[in-house]
């Protein structure tokens, strides 16, 4: 049975700083390896309330004050929440055997084969380039643990993208980025 909440804020606003820190608390508990799921709908339910609270007016300015501190305090854990869920899921937060959460194995930035740029003349198939190109961000893609679209959907794709740029241009060169997370292709038009 859900539990009733006061509505006057003045009486509500204790509660909330409670249910705050006990969710803090959860969290913690999530974080620490104790719990094996996140109290996310904890999380929504109590970002609903808060944010039902920092709108109401006709109340004196101290306690629309405190609401607003609690709607802030609120944000940043959610905030880093997020982040950490975020970093989890990515693999650059890990447990370790002790069920704590350790910073990755984190991707060396070493200058590799996939930022060199894959040169293709307008007399030269395009084709070659882009199995080079595919072959590269294959191999970038699995030591990610992302997963990179079938070669032939890839070099369709690129060839639609590219063949008109390839006709009009002496020289295209093209290269792979993985910068934001997901690869993205990067062209150089040389004429």
């Amino acid at each position: 049975m859900a539990e009733e909440l006061p509505k006057e804020l003045p009486k509500l606003l204790p509660i909330l700083e409670q249910k705050i820190d006990d969710l803090k608390k959860k969290f913690e508990r999530f974080f620490a390896g104790l719990e094996k799921r996140p109290p996310l709908r904890e999380r929504d339910k109590l970002k609903r309330i808060i944010f039902s609270i920092v709108d109401k007016k006709g109340y004196p300015y101290h306690i629309l004050y405190r609401a607003k501190q609690l709607a802030i305090k609120f944000n940043t854990y959610n905030t880093m929440w997020d982040r950490m869920l975020r970093q989890i899921e990515e693999g650059t937060l890990v447990r370790d055997l002790s069920g704590k959460l350790i910073m990755g194995p984190s991707i060396k930035k070493e200058k590799t084969a996939l930022e060199e740029w894959v040169s293709v003349k307008q007399e030269e198939p395009l084709e070659k380039a882009l199995e080079k190109l595919y072959e590269r961000a294959q191999k970038e893609s699995q030591l990610r643990g992302i997963h990179f679209m079938p070669r032939e959907k890839f070099i369709e794709k690129m060839r639609k993208q590219l063949e008109p740029k390839h006709k009009q241009t002496r020289e295209l060169k093209l290269k792979i980025d993985f910068s934001q997370g997901k690869p993205k292709i990067k062209v150089k038009k040389e004429k």
